[in-house]
């Protein structure tokens, strides 16, 4: 049997005595008053592997975010063996389930904490939190990550690699080095990678641009980016390079977010998508701004 840390026997070992613990205090009738701890241990063990930005507001609304989610897990897993308690009653004492959760808890801390897959797990999760966003109306708080150490570490590897090419790469010698970026930071990687991408220090770096849109034209990331409202941010940073073919990249980022249904507000005007027509004849942006209009009519008339 694979035991991995990402194996499910692996995974199993951290998680089902973490939440196993509340469980145990569920049936074990302890009071209510627990399940607020069981929460802080929760938030010891996901604040541990993201380690959000506390020195910013985003950093404190996402660990808020975090421990709320936290609280309403540990709630409904003490329900969940409340419940079981009226066929499996237990007597532990009330220490002995903390100590299981606390256990697990600082069990997964060291295995995961530095781990770049861990942010994959994170990044899933807050897919589907921004999904329910989308879909309920209901704003939940800016959750941005500040890349932790391996984040950076990728990163600036990337970023190496990048400018060891010759300056005239093209995708085929960039997409090795992105989708090494994306197996070992994930999501995460974006922000970094956005920051060093476009008119940085007054010039263009062409491989590093063609990165930025090749990372973002894996569905999976391009996905999870919709999520956050964040699908457009690359290729309208780019629309304008002064290279042509990141221009067509850029562009070409844009059609995949029109074909995934992408919401109109994260793609741009049509204004101004025909102002760049007028700077880069022939290269398509006035269909581009057709195509971005007729969206804005359809949505209209939904």
């Amino acid at each position: 049997m694979a035991f991995g840390p990402y194996s499910r026997a692996g995974m199993a070992l951290v998680f089902v005595p973490l939440y196993g613990g509340p469980v145990l205090a569920g049936m074990s009738a302890h009071p209510l008053a627990t399940i607020p701890v069981f929460a802080v241990l929760f938030l010891a063990f996901m604040a541990s592997t993201q380690r959000p930005n506390l020195a910013s507001g985003a950093g404190w609304a996402g660990l808020a975010m975090i421990a709320a989610i936290q609280l309403l897990l540990a709630g409904l897993a003490y329900g969940a063996g409340a419940l079981a308690a009226l066929a499996f009653p237990l007597s532990l004492p009330m220490w002995l389930p903390l100590a299981v959760t606390g256990a697990a808890a600082g069990f997964g801390a060291w295995r995961y904490s530095r781990k770049a897959e861990m942010d994959v797990f994170i990044d899933s999760t807050i897919e589907k939190l921004r999904a329910f966003e989308l879909e309920s109306g209901h704003d939940l708080p800016a959750f941005h990550p500040t890349p932790v150490q391996h984040v950076r570490a990728a990163v600036d590897e990337a970023l190496a690699a990048l400018t060891a090419l010759p300056e005239t790469a093209g995708v085929g010698e960039i997409d090795p080095i992105v989708q090494a970026l994306e197996t070992k930071a994930g999501l995460a990687a974006f922000d970094p990678l956005y920051d060093a991408a476009g008119d940085t220090d007054g010039r263009h770096d062409r491989r590093v641009d063609l990165a930025l849109l090749r990372f973002v034209a894996s569905p999976r990331m391009r996905r999870m980016l919709v999520a956050q409202g964040e699908g457009g941010l690359a290729s309208m940073l780019l629309l304008n390079a002064p290279d042509p073919t990141v221009r067509g990249e850029a562009r070409a980022r844009l059609v995949d977010l029109m074909d995934d249904n992408a919401p109109i507000t994260q793609l741009p005007d049509p204004v101004w998508l025909t102002d760049l027509e007028t700077r880069h004849p022939g290269e398509g942006f006035a269909a581009l701004a057709r195509a971005r209009a007729a969206l804005s009519k359809t949505a209209k008339t939904r």
